[in-house]
């Protein structure tokens, strides 16, 4: 299993940063969580292709996370793309009523897609694809936010989406190979409903991750210490993400 970031950013635009994205390679499929602003162009400098994705999931609806929805079905539909295969979309409930409101919006470019939509609206639940297995859990930011764990015979993935502390999140990565977990704020700008390092770190330890890959930080993160207070409570691997940068699961 491999894992791209595409956007280590937040809805506040930067030089480094794009909205949150990551691209993950799993079992043969190619599934983009989340994606915000830019997205698509960031897809393009990571090597895919709109025709290679397999699947899109959704952690919740803010417009930094859900933001090329819309941009994403237009240009699949595009004689450039042609895609006629599939695609799966999973998100909290609501999905069916976003992708609707779109239409409404957008009219037939995205009510009436050339290609099968499948929309999935998940809860507190794992959802078995076969070669892998999706399970998600409920998180405090907003009424219907999800994480997320990956599980393959190649390594387990954990994505957090944005969250403060959360015990449910803790027990979703327990023992996970690699857990990604939004980092908003530096230590001493605490904001409800965002992690700040040292809480990060606390709950990786509580959880015995492995690795732990903070990312979505917003402008006050730039040149602070991240590493330092969070090592201090996990004394695993600790990164901090980089938009473009590639890891693989199990390392």
């Amino acid at each position: 299993m491999e894992v791209t970031v595409l956007g280590s950013g937040t809805a506040v635009p930067t030089r480094e940063r794009a909205s949150p994205g990551l691209l993950v390679q799993v079992a043969n499929e190619s599934l983009l969580v989340d994606g915000g602003t830019g997205t698509l162009h960031q897809l393009v400098r990571a090597g895919a292709t709109l025709e290679a994705l397999d699947r899109v999931l959704y952690t919740h609806y803010h417009p930094d996370h859900v933001g090329d929805l819309a941009p994403l079905l237009f240009a699949m539909r595009s004689p450039e793309i042609g895609r006629q295969r599939s695609l799966w979309v999973g998100g909290p409930p609501g999905l069916r009523r976003h992708y609707h409101l779109l239409g409404e919006l957008y009219g037939p470019w995205i009510a009436n897609l050339p290609f099968p939509l499948e929309l999935q609206e998940l809860k507190t639940e794992t959802v078995d694809f076969g070669s892998w297995r999706l399970t998600a859990r409920s998180v405090p930011h907003t009424d219907v936010s999800l994480a997320y764990r990956i599980d393959a015979d190649d390594g387990s993935l954990v994505c957090s989406g944005d969250t403060d502390y959360s015990d449910t999140l803790i027990d979703l990565a327990r023992d996970a190979d690699l857990l990604i977990l939004e980092c908003a704020f530096p230590e001493d700008q605490k904001v409800s409903g965002h992690l700040t390092p040292s809480l990060a770190g606390e709950m990786a330890a509580r959880a015995g991750v492995k690795r732990l890959l903070l990312t979505h930080f917003y402008p006050a993160c730039e040149g602070q210490d991240l590493l330092t207070p969070c090592q201090k409570q996990f004394p695993g691997n600790v990164l901090l993400a980089r938009d473009l940068m590639r890891l693989t699961v199990r390392d």
